[in-house]
């Protein structure tokens, strides 16, 4: 069953989100952190799957974007920090009153979101989706020219615009500043780390496991750029995941294609093994790497 509610942000702010309860008493709760530019409807078959298993869902979009758009985006003047800060901090308060011991499935910068605010030390655990470091010096030559390229557009665009449009590849319409920090992080050696300090992150403080999957035909999220990630949390228990088209019996996963409906719940029911601590006899698909860090 899913309801349309409204979460408050830590500084006020109404955002558009949307609870999944489950028939009878919660196995456990997941917050979804979602990817730059992607909405919350477009994980609701991945939260409707998770619900009508037994765990509640709190879905939400962060301020500026889809229904959580509340002012002008030329008036705007959100962050990406904000969205970790405020936004999300206040969707894992909402979740562990509402379920108790909460997870949080992060996707892209729903991955970073998890250990950009304090609030992810009050998390049973985190299962990070396609993600890495936006650190543009990780990508292969060519895909570091590209990538810069389009770093370069944005303040030229945001300039003329007061905002940034979603026909620039970024899936929606988002108020600049997000883009803005966004792209001077990318700009630094080990992004969102080295631009704010080691101190003013909480990844290293966090000591509840914490699952990666990764997968092979990511573009957005290839294996160096995770791996920087990955090693951010340097105090969590870690598995890694590496799940190339094949292993789902698909062309193509991408970095998008693993909150789809059908092969891609594979993966699902090994989230939701990893969340309720009751794994199936028969694990969904083999283990293409582990990775543990100390």
């Amino acid at each position: 069953m899913s309801e349309a509610t409204t979460l408050t942000a830590l500084d006020g702010r109404p955002l558009a989100a949307t609870l999944y309860d489950p028939e009878g008493p919660a196995r456990g709760a997941l917050v979804v952190f979602g990817a730059l530019g992607v909405l919350r409807r477009y994980y609701a078959p991945f939260a409707r799957w998770v619900s009508a298993r037994g765990l509640g869902v709190l879905t939400f979009d962060y301020r500026g974007s889809g229904d959580s758009q509340t002012i002008p985006l030329r008036d705007d003047r959100s962050t990406l920090l904000d969205w970790a800060r405020l936004d999300a901090s206040a969707a894992i308060d909402l979740a562990i009153s509402r379920w108790g011991r909460t997870w949080a499935v992060g996707h892209s910068f729903g991955g970073q979101a998890i250990g950009l605010t304090r609030r992810g030390l009050d998390l049973a655990g985190g299962v990070v989706v396609a993600a890495g470091s936006g650190d543009t010096s990780l990508w292969s030559p060519a895909a570091r020219a590209v990538f810069r390229a389009r770093l370069a557009v944005l303040p030229l665009v945001t300039a003329a615009l007061g905002y940034v449009p979603g026909r620039l590849g970024i899936g929606q319409d988002l108020p600049s500043g997000v883009l803005q920090q966004w792209s001077d992080w990318c700009r630094t050696p080990d992004y969102a780390v080295g631009a704010l300090g080691y101190g003013d992150t909480h990844f290293h403080r966090i000591t509840a496991p914490m699952h990666f999957f990764e997968f092979t035909d990511d573009t957005y999220a290839p294996a160096a750029p995770s791996a920087a990630l990955r090693r951010w949390y340097t105090r969590a228990p870690q598995t890694h995941r590496v799940v190339a088209p094949a292993d789902l019996g698909v062309r193509k996963i991408g970095h998008f294609g693993m909150f789809r409906p059908g092969p891609p719940e594979l993966v699902w029911h090994e989230i939701l093994d990893t969340v309720t601590g009751e794994p199936r006899i028969t694990p969904p698909a083999r283990p293409a790497a582990a990775c543990p860090f100390a």
